[in-house]
């Protein structure tokens, strides 16, 4: 039987674009050797007004397990 397992993760962030974009990618990757996928950012729409230092923007993940 396969079923999918859903996580909230904070996204990361710096005020320096390339090392928020750099950030961003290498914590998805990390995500990502155990299984994880990048399904939505702001999955509840929390209004945000862009990207807001202390109030990290939540990434909503996947994965497909089996059992």
């Amino acid at each position: 039987m396969t079923r999918i397992e859903y996580r909230v993760e904070s996204a990361p962030y710096h005020e320096d674009e390339g090392t928020h974009s750099a950030q961003f990618l290498a914590r998805l990757n990390e995500l990502g050797k155990d299984g994880w996928r990048l399904v939505a950012m702001n999955p509840l729409q929390r209004v945000t007004g862009g990207w807001v230092p202390d109030k990290p923007v939540p990434m909503l993940l996947m994965r497909v397990v089996t059992e």
